[in-house]
């Protein structure tokens, strides 16, 4: 079967005992621009799983229990995860799997889902993977090479730090060279975050809330035809977005400079709070990524560089 990026049908089935599950979020980010992932298993003994169980749960992974019938139960997780990968081939639309594993038991898994015409991806950690498996699978990723934690222990999800979607979405799609389109970037951001939508952040479009956004560059198309907006990541804003966008920050303070033109000029707080919105897409500041005018300062400095917020005044400096 042959099927472009982004249609894929995907289970992505996790071998729990076998495998850390610290870089979860990474691989789910990765694999979001193969299509619609319609399983997502991990099989262990959940009586053991800690915060390990809740990290699954916030990813909407559904925990498969398994009894461990012997002292050992080594096999108990991987026999179930064969059972169930082994239905699916049979009986659901599932063209891509996703086995996270590194254990060479899986091997004949993995070949008899390539030789019924499916995709295979492999996931597991680097040191503990079997050099058969890695070459057996279409593509495998090596999950310890992207942790955040930097350890062996497995985080709460609320101890690591959390990239903006966008940036997440943006990793996941781009292509070789760094960039993707527009139409493309949504729907990426809508497999990550089925909630998001930009018309709840203030936006009329979708390029309008690129375009207001500090960790991305956007292009238009040039010429009078139709055509998608391409984006790519700014230097220094690959984590979240430390380098606030200097052309955001230069179209406010020219709108701004026109109710205060010189040194010590003021203006009513509403009133840069409203140009701002303007600048940014927004209706209003507090609908905007910044919240109010003491964030947008602290976001950009290159605005805060000729301007003061005192009270409700904002001021030339």
């Amino acid at each position: 079967m042959s099927q472009s990026s982004g249609d894929r049908q995907v289970a992505v089935l996790i071998d729990d005992e076998n495998v850390s599950v610290g870089s979860v979020e990474w691989l789910f980010d990765r694999i979001s621009n193969l299509g619609r992932i319609l399983i997502r298993r991990a099989y262990s003994d959940w009586s053991k799983g800690g915060n390990v169980r809740d990290q699954l749960l916030e990813f909407g992974i559904e925990p498969v229990h398994v009894f461990q019938a012997s002292s050992s139960g080594k096999n108990a997780s991987d026999i179930r995860l064969a059972i169930d990968a082994i239905d699916l081939l049979y009986s659901s639309p599932v063209d891509t799997f996703v086995i996270v594993s590194g254990d060479a038991d899986f091997l004949p898994l993995v070949n008899k889902l390539r030789s019924s015409g499916k995709m295979v991806i492999g996931a597991g950690r680097q040191k503990s993977t079997s050099a058969t498996l890695v070459k057996a699978c279409d593509r495998y990723y090596y999950l310890d090479k992207h942790e955040e934690s930097g350890g062996e222990s497995k985080p709460r999800p609320k101890e690591r730090p959390r990239r903006s979607l966008l940036v997440r979405a943006v990793r996941a799609s781009m292509d070789a060279e760094g960039k993707v389109t527009g139409s493309r970037l949504h729907a990426t951001m809508q497999r990550l975050d089925p909630s998001f939508d930009f018309r709840d952040r203030g936006f009329n479009s979708f390029t309008a809330f690129l375009e207001a956004a500090s960790d991305v560059r956007v292009t238009r198309p040039s010429g009078q035809g139709q055509g998608d907006v391409v984006i790519e990541l700014r230097r220094g804003g690959q984590d979240g977005g430390a380098q606030k966008n200097p052309s955001v920050a230069s179209r406010i303070d020219a709108e701004w400079s026109k109710r205060a033109p010189s040194r010590g000029n003021t203006m009513p707080g509403a009133v840069a709070a409203g140009e701002a919105a303007k600048v940014l897409g927004a209706s209003k500041l507090s609908d905007s990524e910044h919240k109010n005018l003491q964030r947008l300062l602290d976001a950009m400095p290159e605005l805060a560089k000729n301007w003061r917020r005192a009270g409700n005044v904002i001021s030339r400096k």
